[in-house]
């Protein structure tokens, strides 16, 4: 018995490690590829390299995703729109097939073996927003041409292109926090609702927290709001549940704080904690009874297949 194991551990330990032997890299040339200014209504060509140094065939899909600001450079960021640009992607010829190749590309870092040229299309509509934007364009490996096995468990690096675009036009980043009123309750959760308004011309992306305070002046909670994207003149909602266990009835201090990268806006409110309602006081007694019950289960099945055990 113990032989058996040792064997099958041998075996799973050596399937595992030898997995990168056979691992395959795809990458892009440029990783970073700047248009320009551009205008609405019109279509852009742009060109790039999906790079493999493997010697056999693979097949790579090309999937556009949105950017964060995360990559994108300070100077741009103040005017810098997020909305959603992956809808104006449209590729040719994808997915790709990535076969072995003689020739070379010349970069910078030197000479890269296995490469194949990339063609899309950037549709600008007419009612784009002003500003920069950015899209990536991954390579995501499919099944090899060549094999029934999937080309994702060879594929080990897999880097995007980023491509960066200006509209003409202001763009304009800013939003205010309307309103902070509490809901329903959620068992013996308080749900507070925070009004959040984009107020510029641009699709941005914010994240909001929340501390709440007793009148005098202690911390008693500290509630993640979230992310979410907010288009211009859109109002999104973002929502708190402040836990109430051991929190006296009265008024506390909310202080919202919902953050979009080039600013913030911010607001102090006063919510009050009141008794729950029946309805959510029982919710609050199912959760309670459920746990017990599940320990129950859990024990009832093990016993009974401790005695299926013993018995065969």
């Amino acid at each position: 018995m113990k032989l058996r194991f040792l064997i099958i551990f041998l075996f799973v330990f050596f399937a595992i490690f030898s997995i990168p032997s056979l691992s395959e890299s795809v990458g892009v040339s440029p990783v970073r590829i700047n248009l320009g200014e551009v205008e609405r209504g019109s279509t852009k060509l742009v060109n790039f390299y999906v790079i493999s140094p493997s010697e056999k065939t693979l097949l790579v899909k090309l999937e556009p995703e949105r950017s964060s600001l995360d990559s994108i450079g300070k100077y741009l960021i103040t005017n810098f729109s997020e909305e959603d640009i992956s809808p104006w992607i449209k590729i040719i010829n994808n997915p790709v097939e990535l076969r072995p190749a003689n020739e070379t590309l010349k970069t910078t870092g030197g000479l890269i073996r296995g490469q194949r040229e990339i063609s899309f299309l950037i549709e600008i509509p007419n009612n784009s927003e002003s500003g920069y934007h950015a899209i990536n364009i991954k390579p995501v490996p499919l099944e090899s041409p060549e094999t029934t096995a999937p080309v994702g468990g060879r594929v080990v690096a897999v880097v995007s292109v980023k491509v960066l675009f200006d509209i003409i036009g202001n763009a304009l980043r800013r939003g205010i926090i309307l309103d902070t009123e509490t809901g329903n309750y959620v068992g013996d959760r308080l749900e507070i609702n925070n009004y959040f308004q984009n107020t510029g011309t641009v699709t941005i992306s914010a994240t909001g927290t929340q501390k709440i305070y007793d009148k005098g002046g202690n911390l008693k909670e500290v509630l993640f709001l979230g992310k979410k994207y907010i288009k211009p003149k859109e109002i999104k909602v973002f929502k708190g549940f402040l836990p109430t266990t051991g929190l006296s009835l009265g008024d506390y201090d909310a202080y919202t704080v919902i953050d979009y990268t080039t600013g913030k806006a911010e607001k102090s409110s006063i919510i009050t904690l009141t008794t729950p309602p029946p309805t959510a006081l029982a919710v609050k007694a199912e959760e309670g009874l459920f746990i017990p019950l599940l320990i129950i289960i859990i024990i009832v099945i093990f016993v009974v297949s401790v005695i299926i055990y013993r018995r065969t």
